[in-house]
């Protein structure tokens, strides 16, 4: 349906931030979306306020299912949406005030196929401020790898609904790293409005915030599928493919090491293993920002850990 917006939510044990997200929807001056709230199993009452919602606003479906995850969930929604475009937000976080308006209005005038905007997460405010850039995929792609100005992220964007057409999320942690960029490289227009429009809820127990383990070496397996895929057929980004792969990987090794009951499990060993054997590339690749290889020195000559506990004290 022309300029109708499916937002999906996938919504799983957040009742103390489900009605804070959907608020944040229903609220926007622009009115013609549809709104899919997936309850994936919440044990507590978020599919109950989900139904309530709907009771009161007629653009509200609500998807009941067993608990798959939040790339199951979010195809559910895929599968039924019938909007020409579609925008995610999680559960836990809301968004700002017309922003939608703001993303389709850009996307309309550019005839862009993606609108990306900011967002905050604390006190930090992320991808935000400067003039607006119209991109080609391969720029955008490139830039998305390497976080200037946008991330990999499934919320903070508009897509058009037919670049998901064949493309699904996986059953697992971390399912963006293999879609937003198949994603991206089908479009033909990338905006990217640099307006802060979304806030992330550093929420306990999310997936980003929880020890060390599985997930994160999974993180660094999904990249580097990621980056063959790109070496294989998108050459021109494989420069990009790999600084967004030891990125992963400096993120996961400083993970490990304050995780003081991940040391010795088989976890542990394969990040560690994987970042001695791309050490000199981190040391060497100029886009790894100074701090991330001030980050690699101190793990590689085993001082990360006591310059930590300095810097937790004196911060």
């Amino acid at each position: 349906m022309d300029g109708l917006i499916s937002v999906i939510v996938p919504v799983y044990n957040v009742e103390a931030y489900v009605e804070r997200c959907i608020l944040s929807i229903i609220n926007q001056d622009y009115e013609q979306l549809e709104i899919i709230l997936i309850d994936d199993g919440s044990k507590d009452s978020s599919g109950e306020i989900c139904d309530r919602y709907a009771q009161k606003d007629k653009r509200i479906r609500v998807i009941h299912k067993v608990n798959a995850g939040l790339g199951p969930a979010r195809n559910s929604a895929l599968d039924i949406a019938r909007g020409e475009y579609l925008f995610f937000v999680d559960s836990d976080d809301y968004i700002t005030n017309g922003i939608i308006k703001k993303l389709y209005d850009a996307c309309v005038e550019n005839n862009a196929d993606i609108v990306c905007c900011g967002y905050q997460s604390g006190k930090q405010v992320f991808y935000c401020g400067g003039k607006p850039e119209i991109l080609k995929p391969m720029a955008a792609t490139a830039k998305m790898l390497m976080c200037e100005n946008m991330d990999a992220n499934a919320v903070c964007k508009l897509y058009k609904r037919e670049l998901f057409e064949g493309i699904r999320y996986p059953a697992c942690a971390y399912e963006v790293v293999p879609v937003t960029y198949k994603v991206f490289l089908r479009a033909e227009s990338i905006v990217n409005i640099k307006e802060c429009g979304y806030y992330i809820e550093k929420r306990p127990g999310s997936i980003t915030r929880t020890s060390f383990g599985r997930n994160n070496v999974l993180y660094l397996m999904l990249s580097k599928e990621m980056q063959a895929d790109i070496k294989k057929n998108y050459t021109e980004l494989t420069d990009s493919a790999e600084i967004f792969y030891l990125n992963a990987l400096i993120t996961m090794t400083e993970k490990s090491k304050e995780d003081k009951t991940a040391i010795g499990t088989e976890e542990y060993r394969f990040v560690n293993d994987e970042f001695k054997e791309n050490y000199k590339k981190i040391i060497q690749n100029s886009k790894i920002s100074r701090r991330k290889k001030l980050i690699s020195l101190l793990i590689h000559y085993g001082m990360y850990g006591w310059v930590k506990k300095i810097y937790d004290r004196i911060g």
